[in-house]
Protein backbone atom coordinates (compact mmCIF):
# COMPACT_ATOMS: atom_id res chain seq x y z
CA UNK A 1 0.00 0.00 0.00
CA UNK A 2 2.78 2.41 0.86
CA UNK A 3 4.06 2.19 -2.66
CA UNK A 4 1.06 3.73 -4.30
CA UNK A 5 1.27 6.98 -6.34
CA UNK A 6 -1.93 7.99 -5.57
CA UNK A 7 -2.90 8.01 -1.37
CA UNK A 8 -5.75 5.20 -0.67
CA UNK A 9 -6.87 8.74 1.50
CA UNK A 10 -8.11 10.06 -1.36
CA UNK A 11 -10.12 7.27 -2.24
CA UNK A 12 -11.62 7.43 1.31
CA UNK A 13 -12.53 11.08 0.24
CA UNK A 14 -14.14 10.26 -3.55
CA UNK A 15 -15.92 7.63 -1.80
CA UNK A 16 -17.43 9.73 1.36
CA UNK A 17 -18.20 12.18 -0.83
CA UNK A 18 -19.90 10.54 -3.46
CA UNK A 19 -22.10 9.03 -0.26
CA UNK A 20 -22.48 13.00 0.53
CA UNK A 21 -24.08 13.49 -2.82
CA UNK A 22 -26.59 11.32 -2.33
CA UNK A 23 -27.55 11.52 1.10
CA UNK A 24 -27.18 15.72 1.83
CA UNK A 25 -29.04 15.69 -1.72
CA UNK A 26 -31.91 13.04 -0.84
CA UNK A 27 -32.01 15.00 2.71
CA UNK A 28 -32.55 18.78 1.16
CA UNK A 29 -34.77 17.55 -1.55
CA UNK A 30 -38.27 17.77 0.59
CA UNK A 31 -39.47 20.49 -1.48
CA UNK A 32 -40.72 18.47 -4.63
CA UNK A 33 -42.48 15.93 -2.50
CA UNK A 34 -44.54 18.30 -0.75
CA UNK A 35 -47.44 19.20 -2.56
CA UNK A 36 -47.88 15.38 -3.94
CA UNK A 37 -47.53 13.78 -0.65
CA UNK A 38 -49.50 16.16 1.35
CA UNK A 39 -52.17 15.50 -1.59
CA UNK A 40 -52.01 11.79 -1.69
CA UNK A 41 -52.20 11.09 1.88
CA UNK A 42 -54.60 13.89 3.11
CA UNK A 43 -52.39 15.85 5.32
CA UNK A 44 -51.69 19.35 5.72
CA UNK A 45 -48.29 21.26 5.25
CA UNK A 46 -48.04 22.25 9.19
CA UNK A 47 -48.20 18.83 9.67
CA UNK A 48 -46.30 17.60 6.77
CA UNK A 49 -43.62 19.92 8.04
CA UNK A 50 -44.22 18.62 11.61
CA UNK A 51 -42.83 15.38 10.15
CA UNK A 52 -39.56 16.96 8.18
CA UNK A 53 -38.63 18.84 12.16
CA UNK A 54 -38.62 15.59 13.57
CA UNK A 55 -36.14 14.24 10.57
CA UNK A 56 -33.90 17.14 11.64
CA UNK A 57 -33.99 16.42 15.26
CA UNK A 58 -33.09 13.03 14.94
CA UNK A 59 -30.68 13.68 12.07
CA UNK A 60 -28.88 15.92 14.44
CA UNK A 61 -29.82 14.07 17.76
CA UNK A 62 -27.56 10.81 16.07
CA UNK A 63 -24.35 13.02 15.32
CA UNK A 64 -22.90 13.45 18.57
CA UNK A 65 -22.29 9.07 19.18
CA UNK A 66 -20.57 9.45 15.74
CA UNK A 67 -17.12 8.70 17.38
CA UNK A 68 -18.11 6.26 19.93
CA UNK A 69 -19.74 3.80 16.80
CA UNK A 70 -17.03 4.39 14.31
CA UNK A 71 -14.71 3.52 17.57
CA UNK A 72 -16.69 0.60 18.35
CA UNK A 73 -18.02 -0.95 15.24
CA UNK A 74 -15.75 0.85 12.24
CA UNK A 75 -16.84 3.38 9.66
CA UNK A 76 -17.26 0.44 6.92
CA UNK A 77 -19.95 -0.99 9.21
CA UNK A 78 -21.64 1.82 10.57
CA UNK A 79 -21.39 3.01 6.63
CA UNK A 80 -23.29 0.18 5.17
CA UNK A 81 -25.55 -0.29 8.07
CA UNK A 82 -26.19 2.91 7.09
CA UNK A 83 -26.96 2.45 3.76
CA UNK A 84 -29.33 -0.81 3.91
CA UNK A 85 -31.03 0.98 6.90
CA UNK A 86 -31.55 3.91 4.27
CA UNK A 87 -32.47 1.92 1.61
CA UNK A 88 -35.03 -0.17 3.35
CA UNK A 89 -36.78 3.41 4.99
CA UNK A 90 -37.33 5.09 1.79
CA UNK A 91 -38.62 1.97 -0.03
CA UNK A 92 -41.12 1.46 2.69
CA UNK A 93 -41.99 5.93 2.80
CA UNK A 94 -43.26 4.75 -0.93
CA UNK A 95 -45.78 2.63 0.04
CA UNK A 96 -46.83 4.68 3.24
CA UNK A 97 -50.66 5.45 3.74
CA UNK A 98 -50.83 6.66 7.40
CA UNK A 99 -49.07 9.57 8.80
CA UNK A 100 -47.81 7.23 11.85
CA UNK A 101 -46.14 5.36 9.00
CA UNK A 102 -44.65 8.62 7.65
CA UNK A 103 -43.28 9.51 10.98
CA UNK A 104 -41.58 6.25 11.47
CA UNK A 105 -40.22 5.39 8.14
CA UNK A 106 -39.09 9.07 6.46
CA UNK A 107 -39.09 11.13 9.91
CA UNK A 108 -37.15 8.56 12.07
CA UNK A 109 -35.57 5.65 10.36
CA UNK A 110 -34.49 7.27 6.87
CA UNK A 111 -33.31 9.85 9.32
CA UNK A 112 -30.81 7.49 11.08
CA UNK A 113 -29.58 6.15 8.04
CA UNK A 114 -28.76 9.46 6.39
CA UNK A 115 -26.66 10.73 9.58
CA UNK A 116 -24.90 7.38 9.58
CA UNK A 117 -23.78 7.85 5.49
CA UNK A 118 -23.35 12.10 5.83
CA UNK A 119 -21.03 14.53 6.16
CA UNK A 120 -20.19 13.98 9.56
CA UNK A 121 -19.21 10.46 9.38
CA UNK A 122 -17.19 11.48 6.51
CA UNK A 123 -15.72 14.70 8.47
CA UNK A 124 -14.89 11.93 11.29
CA UNK A 125 -13.02 9.40 9.08
CA UNK A 126 -11.51 11.94 6.69
CA UNK A 127 -9.89 14.21 9.60
CA UNK A 128 -7.85 11.24 10.72
CA UNK A 129 -6.53 9.90 7.28
CA UNK A 130 -5.57 13.59 6.35
CA UNK A 131 -3.34 16.45 8.10
CA UNK A 132 -1.64 18.75 6.34
CA UNK A 133 -3.97 18.44 3.31
CA UNK A 134 -7.07 17.89 5.62
CA UNK A 135 -9.32 21.32 5.02
CA UNK A 136 -8.63 19.91 1.23
CA UNK A 137 -10.38 16.78 2.12
CA UNK A 138 -12.92 18.67 3.68
CA UNK A 139 -13.83 20.50 1.42
CA UNK A 140 -14.27 18.25 -1.50
CA UNK A 141 -16.35 16.57 1.28
CA UNK A 142 -18.19 19.88 1.71
CA UNK A 143 -18.59 20.31 -2.48
CA UNK A 144 -20.23 17.33 -2.91
CA UNK A 145 -22.66 17.95 -0.37
CA UNK A 146 -23.75 21.25 -1.86
CA UNK A 147 -23.66 19.44 -5.62
CA UNK A 148 -26.21 17.10 -4.27
CA UNK A 149 -28.31 19.94 -2.70
CA UNK A 150 -28.07 21.76 -6.18
CA UNK A 151 -28.55 18.59 -8.86
CA UNK A 152 -30.66 16.28 -6.62
CA UNK A 153 -33.82 18.84 -6.22
CA UNK A 154 -33.99 19.56 -10.17
CA UNK A 155 -33.76 15.40 -10.72
CA UNK A 156 -35.83 15.04 -7.90
CA UNK A 157 -38.59 17.04 -9.11
CA UNK A 158 -38.41 15.57 -12.75
CA UNK A 159 -38.67 11.70 -11.23
CA UNK A 160 -41.64 12.89 -9.06
CA UNK A 161 -43.20 14.24 -12.76
CA UNK A 162 -42.28 11.58 -14.67
CA UNK A 163 -43.08 8.32 -11.82
CA UNK A 164 -44.52 9.69 -8.73
CA UNK A 165 -43.72 10.24 -5.70
CA UNK A 166 -43.96 6.80 -4.54
CA UNK A 167 -42.16 5.42 -6.85
CA UNK A 168 -39.38 7.94 -6.87
CA UNK A 169 -38.78 7.04 -2.77
CA UNK A 170 -38.39 3.70 -4.47
CA UNK A 171 -35.66 4.04 -6.74
CA UNK A 172 -34.11 6.75 -4.37
CA UNK A 173 -34.03 3.62 -1.68
CA UNK A 174 -32.52 0.95 -4.83
CA UNK A 175 -29.95 3.70 -5.76
CA UNK A 176 -28.77 4.06 -2.00
CA UNK A 177 -28.16 0.52 -1.36
CA UNK A 178 -26.57 -0.29 -4.71
CA UNK A 179 -24.31 2.55 -4.44
CA UNK A 180 -23.11 3.39 -1.26
CA UNK A 181 -22.69 -0.21 -0.01
CA UNK A 182 -19.89 -1.47 -2.58
CA UNK A 183 -18.39 2.44 -1.80
CA UNK A 184 -18.43 1.14 2.48
CA UNK A 185 -17.11 -2.42 1.58
CA UNK A 186 -14.15 -1.82 -0.71
CA UNK A 187 -12.79 2.10 0.23
CA UNK A 188 -13.57 2.88 3.72
CA UNK A 189 -11.49 2.73 6.55
CA UNK A 190 -10.97 4.08 9.80
CA UNK A 191 -7.57 5.48 10.12
CA UNK A 192 -4.60 5.14 7.92
CA UNK A 193 -2.88 3.01 10.25
CA UNK A 194 -5.47 0.13 9.53
CA UNK A 195 -3.70 -0.41 6.31
CA UNK A 196 0.10 0.68 7.81
CA UNK A 197 0.02 4.09 6.09
CA UNK A 198 -0.24 7.17 8.09
CA UNK A 199 -1.78 10.67 7.89
CA UNK A 200 -1.22 12.25 4.28
CA UNK A 201 0.87 9.05 2.76
CA UNK A 202 3.88 10.72 4.61
CA UNK A 203 6.73 8.60 6.60
CA UNK A 204 6.28 8.32 9.97
CA UNK A 205 8.54 11.11 12.54
CA UNK A 206 10.98 8.94 13.97
CA UNK A 207 9.45 8.59 17.89
CA UNK A 208 11.78 9.69 20.60
CA UNK A 209 9.58 8.26 23.65
CA UNK A 210 5.54 7.85 24.53
CA UNK A 211 3.64 9.39 21.23
CA UNK A 212 0.41 11.45 22.76
CA UNK A 213 -2.62 10.81 20.33
CA UNK A 214 -4.77 12.62 19.02
CA UNK A 215 -7.72 12.24 20.68
CA UNK A 216 -9.94 14.93 23.54
CA UNK A 217 -13.02 13.13 26.03
CA UNK A 218 -15.85 15.46 24.76
CA UNK A 219 -16.55 16.47 28.47
CA UNK A 220 -13.15 17.68 28.13
CA UNK A 221 -13.70 19.07 25.23
CA UNK A 222 -17.01 20.74 25.72
CA UNK A 223 -15.86 22.33 29.07
CA UNK A 224 -13.34 24.88 26.39
CA UNK A 225 -13.63 27.84 24.79
CA UNK A 226 -13.18 26.77 21.22
CA UNK A 227 -15.66 24.67 21.55
CA UNK A 228 -18.34 26.73 22.00
CA UNK A 229 -16.70 29.17 19.68
CA UNK A 230 -16.94 26.61 16.82
CA UNK A 231 -20.29 25.28 17.98
CA UNK A 232 -22.13 28.50 18.31
CA UNK A 233 -20.62 29.72 15.08
CA UNK A 234 -22.40 26.52 13.31
CA UNK A 235 -25.52 27.11 15.12
CA UNK A 236 -25.72 30.93 12.62
CA UNK A 237 -24.79 28.38 10.13
CA UNK A 238 -27.48 26.23 10.08
CA UNK A 239 -29.55 29.28 11.06
CA UNK A 240 -29.07 30.83 7.66
CA UNK A 241 -29.11 27.85 5.16
CA UNK A 242 -32.52 27.15 7.17
CA UNK A 243 -33.50 30.59 6.21
CA UNK A 244 -32.53 30.23 2.80
CA UNK A 245 -33.75 26.98 2.44
CA UNK A 246 -37.53 27.39 3.89
CA UNK A 247 -37.86 31.26 2.92
CA UNK A 248 -35.40 32.12 -0.19
CA UNK A 249 -37.28 31.79 -3.22
CA UNK A 250 -41.03 33.17 -1.32
CA UNK A 251 -38.59 36.43 -0.75
CA UNK A 252 -37.48 37.03 -4.27
CA UNK A 253 -41.08 35.86 -5.42
CA UNK A 254 -42.16 38.72 -2.98
CA UNK A 255 -39.59 41.47 -4.62
CA UNK A 256 -41.16 40.49 -8.11
CA UNK A 257 -38.69 38.20 -9.27
CA UNK A 258 -40.31 34.90 -11.24
CA UNK A 259 -40.52 32.05 -9.45
CA UNK A 260 -38.09 29.98 -12.21
CA UNK A 261 -35.97 33.20 -11.91
CA UNK A 262 -35.48 32.83 -8.29
CA UNK A 263 -35.03 28.95 -8.41
CA UNK A 264 -31.89 29.43 -10.64
CA UNK A 265 -30.72 31.92 -8.10
CA UNK A 266 -30.77 29.52 -5.51
CA UNK A 267 -29.43 27.20 -7.97
CA UNK A 268 -26.37 28.87 -9.25
CA UNK A 269 -25.91 29.65 -5.38
CA UNK A 270 -25.62 26.17 -4.67
CA UNK A 271 -23.49 25.02 -8.08
CA UNK A 272 -20.99 28.09 -6.98
CA UNK A 273 -20.47 26.41 -3.20
CA UNK A 274 -19.83 23.26 -5.23
CA UNK A 275 -17.44 24.94 -7.21
CA UNK A 276 -14.94 27.15 -4.80
CA UNK A 277 -14.96 24.80 -1.98
CA UNK A 278 -11.88 22.63 -3.16
CA UNK A 279 -10.43 25.99 -3.74
CA UNK A 280 -11.19 27.52 -0.19
CA UNK A 281 -9.61 24.08 1.11
CA UNK A 282 -6.51 25.02 -0.66
CA UNK A 283 -6.69 27.96 0.91
CA UNK A 284 -7.36 26.84 4.17
CA UNK A 285 -4.06 24.55 4.50
CA UNK A 286 -1.84 27.36 2.61
CA UNK A 287 -2.92 30.45 5.15
CA UNK A 288 -5.30 28.73 7.94
CA UNK A 289 -8.73 27.18 8.83
CA UNK A 290 -9.29 30.20 11.60
CA UNK A 291 -8.85 33.50 9.04
CA UNK A 292 -10.83 31.44 6.91
CA UNK A 293 -13.45 30.71 8.91
CA UNK A 294 -13.93 34.08 10.11
CA UNK A 295 -14.01 35.50 6.23
CA UNK A 296 -16.78 32.73 5.67
CA UNK A 297 -18.79 34.06 7.81
CA UNK A 298 -18.41 37.90 7.24
CA UNK A 299 -19.32 37.48 3.80
CA UNK A 300 -22.48 35.47 3.91
CA UNK A 301 -23.83 38.36 5.97
CA UNK A 302 -22.67 40.64 3.13
CA UNK A 303 -24.46 38.21 0.42
CA UNK A 304 -27.28 37.47 2.55
CA UNK A 305 -28.08 41.44 2.52
CA UNK A 306 -27.59 41.81 -0.92
CA UNK A 307 -29.72 38.77 -1.78
CA UNK A 308 -32.81 41.09 0.17
CA UNK A 309 -31.31 44.51 -0.91
CA UNK A 310 -31.02 44.00 -4.64
CA UNK A 311 -35.14 44.14 -6.49
CA UNK A 312 -35.67 44.17 -10.07
CA UNK A 313 -32.15 43.50 -11.19
CA UNK A 314 -32.02 39.75 -12.44
CA UNK A 315 -28.70 39.71 -13.66
CA UNK A 316 -27.56 41.50 -10.52
CA UNK A 317 -28.99 39.02 -8.22
CA UNK A 318 -27.76 35.64 -10.63
CA UNK A 319 -24.16 37.37 -9.95
CA UNK A 320 -25.10 37.91 -5.97
CA UNK A 321 -25.87 34.45 -5.98
CA UNK A 322 -22.18 33.26 -7.97
CA UNK A 323 -20.42 35.29 -5.59
CA UNK A 324 -22.63 33.95 -2.57
CA UNK A 325 -21.21 30.38 -3.48
CA UNK A 326 -17.71 31.47 -1.73
CA UNK A 327 -19.37 32.01 1.19
CA UNK A 328 -21.67 28.48 1.76
CA UNK A 329 -19.19 25.73 1.12
CA UNK A 330 -16.74 25.94 3.18
CA UNK A 331 -18.40 26.56 7.05
CA UNK A 332 -18.99 22.85 8.01
CA UNK A 333 -15.38 22.12 6.19
CA UNK A 334 -13.10 24.79 8.14
CA UNK A 335 -14.97 23.98 11.67
CA UNK A 336 -14.09 20.20 11.52
CA UNK A 337 -10.62 21.12 10.26
CA UNK A 338 -10.18 23.17 13.31
CA UNK A 339 -12.13 20.66 15.54
CA UNK A 340 -9.16 17.72 14.58
CA UNK A 341 -6.09 20.71 15.00
CA UNK A 342 -7.50 21.88 18.42
CA UNK A 343 -8.90 18.39 19.97
CA UNK A 344 -6.70 15.73 17.46
CA UNK A 345 -7.74 13.72 14.61
CA UNK A 346 -9.76 11.24 16.24
CA UNK A 347 -11.97 13.47 18.44
CA UNK A 348 -13.85 14.78 15.21
CA UNK A 349 -16.89 12.12 14.98
CA UNK A 350 -17.98 13.03 19.14
CA UNK A 351 -16.72 16.21 19.57
CA UNK A 352 -17.82 17.67 16.05
CA UNK A 353 -21.19 15.61 16.09
CA UNK A 354 -21.89 17.29 18.94
CA UNK A 355 -20.93 21.02 17.54
CA UNK A 356 -23.60 19.93 14.58
CA UNK A 357 -26.06 18.73 16.85
CA UNK A 358 -25.78 22.54 17.53
CA UNK A 359 -25.78 23.14 13.88
CA UNK A 360 -29.69 21.73 13.30
CA UNK A 361 -30.64 23.59 16.29
CA UNK A 362 -30.13 26.47 14.86
CA UNK A 363 -31.28 25.37 11.63
CA UNK A 364 -34.77 24.87 13.50
CA UNK A 365 -34.47 28.30 14.88
CA UNK A 366 -33.70 29.92 11.43
CA UNK A 367 -36.59 28.44 9.64
CA UNK A 368 -39.59 29.28 12.47
CA UNK A 369 -38.08 32.37 13.54
CA UNK A 370 -38.06 33.34 9.73
CA UNK A 371 -41.56 32.48 9.15
CA UNK A 372 -42.79 34.18 12.37
CA UNK A 373 -40.85 37.62 11.85
CA UNK A 374 -42.35 37.34 8.30
CA UNK A 375 -46.07 36.96 9.89
CA UNK A 376 -45.36 39.66 12.59
CA UNK A 377 -43.82 42.11 10.35
CA UNK A 378 -45.06 41.53 6.93
CA UNK A 379 -41.72 41.05 5.49
CA UNK A 380 -38.43 39.25 5.59
CA UNK A 381 -36.35 42.00 6.25
CA UNK A 382 -35.76 41.52 9.92
CA UNK A 383 -35.19 37.96 9.69
CA UNK A 384 -32.36 38.98 7.13
CA UNK A 385 -30.82 41.76 9.37
CA UNK A 386 -30.82 39.20 12.48
CA UNK A 387 -29.66 36.64 10.18
CA UNK A 388 -26.77 38.72 9.02
CA UNK A 389 -25.99 40.25 12.59
CA UNK A 390 -25.70 36.83 13.48
CA UNK A 391 -23.40 35.56 11.44
CA UNK A 392 -20.86 38.82 11.85
CA UNK A 393 -21.10 37.53 15.66
CA UNK A 394 -19.56 34.11 14.37
CA UNK A 395 -16.78 36.01 12.10
CA UNK A 396 -15.41 37.68 15.40
CA UNK A 397 -16.15 34.78 17.63
CA UNK A 398 -14.48 32.73 14.67
CA UNK A 399 -10.97 34.63 14.21
CA UNK A 400 -10.77 34.99 18.16
CA UNK A 401 -10.38 31.02 18.20
CA UNK A 402 -7.01 29.84 19.91
CA UNK A 403 -5.84 27.26 17.55
CA UNK A 404 -3.17 26.08 19.92
CA UNK A 405 -3.67 21.87 20.27
CA UNK A 406 -5.19 20.63 23.96
CA UNK A 407 -3.07 18.37 25.34
CA UNK A 408 -4.53 15.30 24.45
CA UNK A 409 -4.71 11.54 26.52
CA UNK A 410 -2.18 8.98 26.07
CA UNK A 411 -4.26 6.83 24.43
CA UNK A 412 -4.25 3.84 21.93
CA UNK A 413 -5.53 3.93 18.46
CA UNK A 414 -7.92 1.95 17.68
CA UNK A 415 -7.55 -0.46 14.36
CA UNK A 416 -9.90 0.43 11.41
CA UNK A 417 -12.41 -1.87 9.78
Amino acid sequence: MTSQRVFFGWYVALAFSLMAFLSTGIRFAIGPFLKPMVADLGLDRGTFSLVIAVGLLVYGAFQPFVGRLIDRFGARTLVVAGALLMGASLVATGYVTRLWHLYLWFGVVSSIGLAATGPVVGSAVLSAWFARRRATALSVLGSASMAGMTLLVPATMWCVLTYGWRMTYVLFGVASVVLIVPLGVFFVRNTPEALGLTPDGLPAAPSAGPVALDRTDLADASRTRPFWQLALGLFTCGFSMSLLSAHGVPMLTDHGYHPMLASWTLGVLGGSSAAFGIVLGALSDRFGSRPMLAWLYASRALIFLGLFLVRDQPLVILVVAVLGGVSMAGTVAMSSALTAEIFGRLSVGSVFGTMFLVHQIGGGVGSWMSGALYETTGGYGAAFVVNSALLLAAAVLSITIDERRLVPQLVPVAGGR
